[in-house]
């Protein structure tokens, strides 16, 4: 990827759109700096705005140029952003997008998945526009006034992840040194999740700052249950693959879970 510039320039009447590699510029087209994959990722975890207060990541306001693991009144960095010695680029954001667990050892900064290369032009421009890094005003984004009204049902409100999530099997690997445990399990709409081993099963809801939070028990392995939560927008982005992501629900535990199309099919 070539070298990048986020300098605070307008952009020309003409910009192109982004592609597999992005300029100094970002797209000006409203299909690549809207797309719902770099909002979602993004605002998962961090505001976007200037003055944003921090969430579970920093506000990303001003990020181009910006030392890392330095933020006022954000104490959670890691030691390994806090002894770094770069600062955030769009050459550095991409490194990082593109390997999120080998970019800088002992960064605890989690992302599902590795971005492709085709969709991380789209979300580094996104950035740049977002958080001040380009003199261009932000496009209008119907799609997340229509996540902000909470009077409307899930399927609504989310229907990419709802679609993907209640259509398909989510499949895991459970390990715990050399124990391991292999299972599907099948969220259903009406808030109950079965599973493909006899007497295991579980329940989940999405909390007031569209969490989706579950449980499972009657699990064959000590302790026998589990819960984890996990911000919708990071989940949005419909993809298959046996392995997506890892997360630990006990510190001795490494859950490997994806997702793969189908279901079997129920009754005789």
């Amino acid at each position: 990827m070539p070298t990048l510039s986020p300098a605070r320039t307008p952009l020309p009447r003409a910009a192109a759109p982004a592609t597999e590699t992005t300029t100094g510029r970002p797209a000006r087209s409203r299909r690549s700096c809207t797309t719902l994959s770099a909002a979602r990722r993004c605002r998962a975890c961090h505001p976007l705005a200037d003055r944003g207060a921090n969430r579970t990541g920093p506000n990303l306001w001003g990020v181009f140029d910006r030392q890392v693991g330095t933020l006022d009144a954000y104490e959670n960095f890691s030691d390994a952003l806090k002894a770094a010695d770069f600062v955030w680029t769009p050459d550095t954001l991409n490194a990082w997008l593109a390997d999120p667990r080998g970019f800088l050892e002992g960064n605890e900064m989690a992302i599902p998945e590795a971005v492709p290369e085709n969709e991380r032009a789209p979300i580094i421009s996104f950035l740049m526009i977002e958080t001040g890094a380009v003199d261009w005003p932000v496009p209008e984004n119907a799609f997340a006034d229509a996540q902000a009204d909470k009077s409307k049902p899930p399927a609504e409100r989310f229907p990419s992840f709802w679609n993907h999530l209640m259509t398909n099997t989510s499949r895991y690997r459970w390990e715990r040194g050399e124990e391991e445990l292999k299972f599907d399990a099948y969220f259903n709409t009406d808030g109950s999740i079965d599973t493909s081993i006899d007497g295991m099963n579980g329940f989940w809801h999405i909390t007031d700052k569209d969490f989706f939070c579950y449980a499972l028990k009657g699990m064959p392995v000590d302790p026998g249950n589990m819960v984890e939560c996990f911000p919708i927008a990071a989940m949005a982005i419909p993809r298959f693959a046996e392995e997506l992501w890892t997360s630990r629900p006990y510190d001795d535990v490494s859950l490997h879970g994806g997702i793969v199309p189908g279901r079997p099919q129920q009754g005789g």
